[in-house]
């Protein structure tokens, strides 16, 4: 983005609404602002002080004075400084400043957020020479997405006042207007701008980071959970790292190929779950109605599965998973605009309310061409497949498989193990219409009965691995493959991923 330019014009084409966006917030009042600066000038002499004392010494070869104090705060003007947006955007100011030191190696000896609703202050004492530490916060603040918001102080003690370092000091020219680019600080002294312009410039900042982390998340997400669904290994029927299962026209590569097809679909339907839950008053009803949202997604999945086919060499790899997994993409990013992490009873919530129409693509009681096996065995036995497990909220994924991989996980189980049982359990629980097609009824039944047995007697996970192995030996012998179970492993292990926003719990 270039820093020097005007307000981004993607960015305005969608802007939001102030008015709306801070109703029910702290209005800020002068006294309050200028209290948390005596506050802050008070913290910052006394870690500048306690860092000189305390590391200002030989070990520490800092060219004879002590670490560099770092103070980060958030530029945003007007009358609103706490909000849900600004905390988010501060502790991503304090994370990839965090990460930046880190990158360079250098050691951070104190880190203190502070968070009131007057603004936000965060203290880092950073073993490194002022010099260096201000051009690190230089570069975060010219090429951060929300660096036009970050505001990095670098100080060090001379005598007994605190220098701060500027950009001036480097040859640089001063931070731009957040609305046109220009001068900041002669826009700012001269009142350039009315407030409400200047708010909506801090919040379509906002939004747009929002959005590419958003995009980020579901990505890193997605390929988390369908790459480590055909890698859980060995799995009854189904293409793993071992073998093809009791499948011919794919192998591992297949999915691997077909994941890197279909990716850019779930950052897709993250955005328009993002979009659909802008508040202004402006947009039509219909354009926040869950339903609208779940249907915008068709074309789009229609287009997913295409690339699918022509990656995987016209194999069906994912197309439950882009059904099931688009829709959770969408509704978590609906709900990521006002939460961080969305809790997964309103994700699920939300998932049923976007599907309550989903039954009338049966209404009609006639096959269409081009109907999926699931669809056909709807109208043969009466069971919705992957069609009610979403309509319903995926109720087998949040009572059987999701728990039984966190448990897995809790007693430090691989993520390979965790996933062969999570991956039983759904064989155990799940009407599988893709069994019913390969076989009938009948033996999705014995199957279901087989495996509750065998998991009421509490088998440790050796027992599981054999299991699993004996499971799909049978599978291959018999051409049985348990396709959806294999996709709400997948839409498991991609709730467990958004949920722990890539980190293994």
């Amino acid at each position: 983005m270039d820093k020097q330019g005007p307000a981004d014009s993607s960015a305005s084409c969608s802007a939001e609404c102030p008015e709306s966006f801070f109703a029910g917030c702290h209005k800020v009042s002068l006294g309050e602002v200028l209290a948390l600066r005596e506050e802050r000038a008070r913290r910052q002499q006394e870690l500048a002080t306690y860092g000189l004392v305390r590391y200002g010494h030989a070990e520490h070869d800092l060219a004879g004075h002590g670490p560099s104090l770092a103070c980060l705060c958030l530029n945003i003007p007007g009358e609103y400084k706490d909000f849900p947006w600004a905390r988010r955007s501060f502790r991503e100011e304090r994370r990839i400043f965090t990460l930046a030191l880190k990158g360079e190696g250098i050691e951070i000896l104190h880190d203190e957020p502070v968070e009131t609703k007057a603004g936000y202050t965060g203290y880092l004492l950073a073993d490194a020479p002022p010099e260096t530490v201000k051009a690190m916060a230089r570069r975060i603040e010219d090429t951060h997405s929300l660096g036009r918001l970050f505001d990095i102080d670098v100080l060090t003690p001379a005598g007994t006042e605190l220098r701060k370092l500027s950009r001036s000091d480097e040859g640089d020219p001063p931070r731009p207007c957040l609305v046109c680019g220009g001068n900041g600080f002669a826009c700012a002294r001269s009142r350039a701008h009315p407030p409400e312009e200047l708010s909506a410039a801090v919040l379509n900042i906002m939004a747009k980071w929002l959005r590419e982390k958003l995009a980020d998340t579901v990505s890193s997400a997605a390929v988390r959970s369908l790459t480590g669904e055909i890698a859980v290994t060995p799995k009854p029927g189904l293409v793993d790292r071992a073998n093809s299962g009791a499948h011919r026209d794919m192998d591992f590569f297949s999915f691997i190929d077909s994941t890197a097809a279909i990716l850019p679909y779930f950052r897709d339907c993250a955005s328009a779950g993002f979009e659909s839950a802008r508040p202004e008053s402006a947009r039509p009803e219909s354009a926040r109605d869950p339903i609208a949202l779940f249907e915008s997604l068709r074309p789009k999945g229609k287009i997913a599965e295409v690339l699918m086919r022509e990656a995987s060499g016209g194999a069906n790899t994912h197309r439950g998973a882009i059904f099931s997994m688009g829709i959770l993409s969408a509704a978590y990013g609906r709900l990521y605009r006002d939460e961080e992490k969305p809790e997964l009873s309103k994700l699920m919530e939300l998932c049923r309310a976007m599907t309550s129409r989903l039954g009338e693509d049966f209404s009609d009681g006639k096959a269409l061409p081009g109907a999926s096996h699931g669809e056909m065995v709807y109208r043969q036995n009466g069971i919705p497949g992957i069609r009610g497990e979403v309509s319903r909220g995926f109720p087998t994924v949040c009572s059987y498989s999701l728990p039984t991989l966190r448990r897995s996980l809790a007693e430090g189980h691989s993520m390979n193990d965790a996933g062969i049982a999570a991956l039983l359990c759904l064989l155990a629980h799940t009407d599988d219409t893709n069994i019913i097609h390969r076989s009938n009824l009948e033996t999705l039944r014995r199957i279901q009965r087989d495996l509750g047995a065998f998991l009421e007697s509490n088998p440790g996970i050796e027992e599981l691995r054999e299991k699993a192995a004996a499971l799909d030996r049978d599978f291959i012998a018999r051409n049985i493959s348990p396709g959806g179970c294999a996709d709400l492993l997948a839409f498991t292990l991609f709730l467990h991923a958004l949920d722990t926003n890539g980190v293994h719990s």
